[in-house]
Order: structure tokens, then sequence, then C-alpha cells
């Protein structure tokens, strides 16, 4: 297990923290977590991190899988100038993980508070929400309210929600 890995896992021991977990093989994308939510039974969101052009700021965009990203829409309630995906040196300078492990635990190492946090309101509807602990091969359930009002504080995190575009489905 890597560093960043047990210290998700010792945040929420240490904070008495109910979650159930489950390991599974490496994923990359959201269209591969069908298994861990079979697994785990609950709604796993598509994390985002999100930066300018310049880098001047960054964003964790928790977003539910049945949205669409579309970055005009997300940079202008995040009052920003156009968001694109940030590097993955900046993946591992501030959360310690890589593409495709991105998720909320990362916050756990943003001790300069130079992420901030949009969460996509369609998420406000699932009971349980399924993120990775900064590694794709394990996968970690919260109740949404847990995640919402106990996990967040304790990472000192307040976030913005916005309104996000379903996913066109052709018929």
């Amino acid at each position: 297990m890597l560093d960043a890995q047990k210290a998700v896992y010792a945040f929420l021991a240490e904070n008495n923290i109910s979650y159930r977990h489950a390991y599974h093989a490496r994923v990359s994308a959201i269209s591969e977590c069908a298994l861990a939510e079979k697994l785990l039974g609950g709604c796993m969101p598509k994390n985002l991190l999100l930066a300018p052009r310049n880098e001047s700021a960054y964003y964790l965009l928790i977003m539910h899988p049945e949205s669409a990203f579309k970055t005009g829409i997300v940079s202008k309630q995040a009052g920003s100038s156009r968001l694109s995906f940030a590097t993955d040196e900046a993946l591992n300078a501030l959360f310690h993980t890589h593409s495709g492990a991105v998720s909320p635990f990362g916050f756990l190492f943003d001790t300069e508070k130079r992420v901030s946090l949009l969460i996509d309101r369609k998420l406000l509807s699932e009971d349980k929400l399924i993120f990775h602990p900064l590694e794709n091969t394990a996968s970690v359930l919260l109740e949404r309210d847990v995640f919402l009002n106990a996990c967040l504080p304790l990472l000192d995190r307040t976030p913005t929600f916005i309104d996000m575009p379903e996913i066109r489905k052709d018929t």
C-alpha cells in the first residue's frame, strides 16, 4: 500500500469515519468503475483536477457520472478563466496521486489550500459516494452526509455546488 493511500485510511480511522472499502483491478476511466459500484453499492463520481492555463488556481471538480464536463459552464460557475485538466506534475505535487486516482482525499496533502472544491449538485441525490483512496486499485464508500458533514469539515473544505449538464444520450 502506498503512503498516500495509508494516509487516507489513517485519516478515516483517526476520525472514526464509517466507511467500506474494496480492492479491485486498476481502473483508469469512469466507465471501468462499474465493478466498484457493484461491490460497494454506491455512486462513483468523476473527480477532475482543473486549472486555468497559467495555473494560478486549482479546482477539484466532483461530478455525477451522468453529467457532461463542459469547460465553459464549469469555468463560469467557478469564476475562473477557461479551465482544463491539471498536469500530472500538479496531481502529484498537490494531491500525491496520479491520473485515474484523483479524489477529495487529496486535500489531506493540500496544506496550503491551493485547491478549491466544486461539487456537481446532482450528487446530492445520491445516498452513497465512492472515491479512490488516492490509488485506483481500491475504492472507499462513504455515506453522502458523512462525506459532506464530517470529511469535508475535517479537511477544512467548503464546497461550491455547481450545475452540470447531463450527458446527451442519442435515441
